[in-house]
């Protein structure tokens, strides 16, 4: 009788706290850094149909320190931490990407690395007229993008998911701390050097732009250790009036 009510007990409380779907944090705001119009605005969103990410000096036309090629973009979330009491077991960042142009990475034979960084500052702040110094995308991305969270090969475009579980642990235990929850995309690991002829870049599909689809957004699933949590008590409670 005893494990019985021990077994009902733990039941209920896994019923109390499992959620009844994941949690979805959408995308507040996206957009690209780019040197590619060679001029003002190097911030690019709105009505665009896709933001993109290249290797660092792309087709080799910058070979300074700066890398001033290399495309960018930012993410920036509308995440609340005071919707979690506790640190989430699993956070996947989900972009749907498309190919911007013809003869563009990735192809089936050949993928393109995309990773998620952490960033040290709110990019937000950056100045689209600015294309060096302070306050430019040149200096933030060199400067202010921070360690990798995660790095995916693409081979074909569609939905890719990236692991940002410690960066939303982060952003429920600091707030906005983190910088205005937001989240760098770039090409520097995993690509090849030498991209003059093939065109290292890659696109997403901009929350603004007609594509439609899934855009980037930050899928919080179910605690699968609760659910076996209840299985386990199940079972138990099974094994115990099996042996009576």
């Amino acid at each position: 009788m005893r494990k019985l009510t021990c077994a009902l007990a733990l039941i209920a409380s896994a019923i109390v706290v499992l959620p009844s779907e994941a949690s979805v944090v959408p995308v507040e705001s996206d957009f690209f850094t780019t040197a590619w119009a060679f001029g003002a605005p190097y911030v690019r969103d709105a009505g665009r149909d896709s933001i993109g990410v290249t290797s660092p000096n792309p087709f080799q036309f910058d070979t300074g320190p700066d890398n001033v090629w290399e495309e960018t973009t930012y993410f920036t979330f509308d995440f609340n931490p005071a919707e979690y009491s506790t640190p989430v077991s699993s956070a996947l960042l989900q972009v749907e990407t498309v190919l911007r142009a013809s003869g563009s990475y990735p192809t089936p034979t050949e993928a393109f690395s995309i990773s998620a960084h952490r960033v040290l500052d709110d990019p937000t702040t950056i100045d689209p007229n600015l294309n060096s110094g302070p306050g430019s995308y040149v200096e933030f991305k060199n400067n202010k993008i921070g360690a990798v969270e995660d790095t995916v090969a693409l081979n074909s475009e569609g939905v890719f998911s990236w692991d940002v579980t410690d960066l939303v642990n982060e952003w429920i235990a600091n707030g906005d701390a983190n910088f205005d929850y937001s989240i760098a995309m770039t090409g520097r690991v995993g690509n090849p050097a030498d991209t003059d002829s093939t065109g290292a870049f890659h696109a997403f599909v901009n929350q603004e732009g007609g594509l439609g689809g899934v855009n980037a957004q930050i899928v919080i699933p179910e605690p699968a250790t609760l659910a076996s949590l209840a299985l386990g008590a199940l079972a138990l409670l099974g094994r115990g009036r099996r042996t009576k």
